[in-house]
């Protein structure tokens, strides 16, 4: 069994307006950011290494009260001064060559012990008393500076601690490190290196930018050139392009695909539908201008009216045919209602009972109660179109009309003994103008339209459109529509 529902989905792209382009965008977004990142990795670098100086200048002031303090207390607690070496360099000069560092001991009273012999090279303003002790929580050193002498100073005041008990302190004091210089060329250098880094990332976000693109303006371009004359052609997809630009790729070469489906499908149906419409003006006009040659009886007169009547039902039933499909391909929204399928396919097949008992034919007509939302003028016109179908090609036999549940969906089977449909011809049947060679030989006057409109009108219910045939034996088409429950009052019933 084929399925010949036909369910479109189609949509629309809007044109973009003017807007920035994708490379200044990015770099307007990434520029900022890259630079705010890599200032802020500059001063942590910088920040690091104005840490370290700074902790490596109070080390060696720790490690200067650390040797003394090791040296001057006794087991006892009581503080030795003479234990520790005075006679050192830099305890004895004040001479910046030898790096001196100026030392005082003090009781636990604030009274000078022993002092260093480099601080009398300086002033006396230099301190007779401990300055600020150090903390054990000072995380970040800081340098505690004083002036001496004409130099600065910095110094850390070292508690002697012993058993819980303060027996004096220590202060040594050192010339502060020239390491401004330091920091100023460590400095210079971060910020030559943060803007090289930044230059060179955002070359690197420009070049991936156009690499990006690149082939974007390429398909761009392709589509803005492509006329209805070129929809053959198609967008090469180069083997080192992003998953998502060969993506991007595919889907315009699949809707091209689709275009040139419409497009040769447009042009077929114009020229049929121009062909169709030709042929019955061409006859008209033929049997007019036979008509008005001479002079002719009554009944001749109305012979020739009646053909013209009848050739002119069958193109208003072409156009109207037209116009039903023209406005179920517009996709306007149906406005829909409970219908009772097996009266409205009773009434129908009512009017067909007639033509086929002229044609010699049997007609069954076996319809249960089901309802289906639907629009039932279009509903009535597809059981029409199909049991019309069934009736005009069959010859001999019998046609079968039923309406039938199953499950939750509600079935409408036609089934006849005509002339069938070859295999080679099913998987266009219901494509619009389209006539298998059976059809066409037995009937000439057919449109190709019928089962065109009967499939549209299927689709626009959401249902299914089935066929199954065998030549020479008969077809059978099925209506599958989703079943509904009945209106709950008998007004709406009615």
């Amino acid at each position: 069994m084929i399925d010949l529902t036909d369910r479109p989905s189609p949509a629309e792209d809007v044109a973009a307006s003017d807007r920035p382009s994708f490379r200044r965008r990015l770099l307007t977004v990434v520029g900022p950011a890259l630079a705010g990142a890599l200032l802020l990795l500059g001063l942590l670098a910088w920040g690091a290494v104005y840490v370290a100086l700074q902790r490596g200048a109070v080390a060696v002031l720790r490690a200067e009260a650390d040797e003394i303090e090791a040296d001057i207390v006794q087991a006892d607690g009581g503080l030795a001064v003479e234990g520790h070496t005075w006679s050192e360099v830099h305890h004895r000069l004040g001479a910046e060559r030898v790096d001196p560092v100026f030392v005082q001991v003090f009781d636990r009273h604030y009274r000078p012990l022993r002092v260093s012999a480099n601080v009398d090279s300086l002033s006396s303003l230099y301190p007779e008393q401990p300055l600020v002790p150090e903390t054990p929580y000072d995380w970040l050193p800081t340098l505690r500076t004083f002036e001496a002498g004409g130099r600065t100073l910095y110094y850390l005041v070292r508690p002697i601690v012993h058993r819980g008990t303060t027996r004096g302190y220590i202060q040594v004091a050192r010339a502060v490190p020239a390491y401004a210089s330091i920091l100023t060329q460590y400095g210079a250098a971060l910020a030559a290196v943060i803007v090289l880094l930044f230059g060179g990332l955002l070359a690197l976000v420009a070049w991936a930018a156009t690499r990006v693109l690149r082939p974007l303006r390429r398909i761009t371009a392709f589509a803005g050139t492509t006329t209805s004359a070129d929809l053959d052609e198609r967008i090469a997809v180069p083997d080192g392009a992003d998953r998502e630009t060969a993506l991007l790729a595919h889907t315009v070469n699949d809707l091209l695909d689709r275009l040139e489906e419409s497009f040769e499908a447009l042009r077929t149906f114009t020229s049929n539908a121009a062909h169709e419409l030709q042929t019955p003006l061409t006859v008209l006009q033929g049997h007019v201008e036979i008509a008005l040659r001479r002079s002719r009886s009554a009944e001749s007169y109305e012979s020739t009216l009646r053909l013209l009547d009848r050739k002119l039902g069958d193109m208003v039933r072409t156009v109207r045919a037209l116009l039903t499909l023209t406005r179920l391909d517009r996709g306007e929204e149906l406005s829909t209602e409970p219908v009772a399928l097996g009266p409205l396919v009773d009434e129908e097949a009512e009017t067909a009972r007639s033509r086929a008992q002229d044609k010699g034919l049997s007609f069954t007509l076996d319809t249960e109660a089901v309802w289906v939302e639907g629009q039932p003028d279009l509903l009535r016109e597809a059981v029409q179109n199909l049991v019309d179908n069934a009736v005009k090609y069959t010859e001999d036999g019998a046609v079968q009309v039923e309406v039938t549940t199953t499950g939750e969906q509600a079935v409408l089977r036609c089934e006849d003994t005509g002339m069938g449909i070859a295999a080679e011809d099913l998987p266009h049947v219901g494509a619009r103008f389209y006539r298998s060679t059976e059809a066409s030989t037995a009937d000439s006057e057919g449109s190709g339209l019928g089962l065109a409109l009967v499939r549209r009108i299927v689709a626009v219910h959401a249902g299914e459109l089935r066929v199954e045939s065998t030549p020479g034996e008969g077809s059978q088409f099925e209506i599958v529509l989703a079943a509904v429950p009945a209106p709950e009052t008998a007004e709406a019933r009615a």
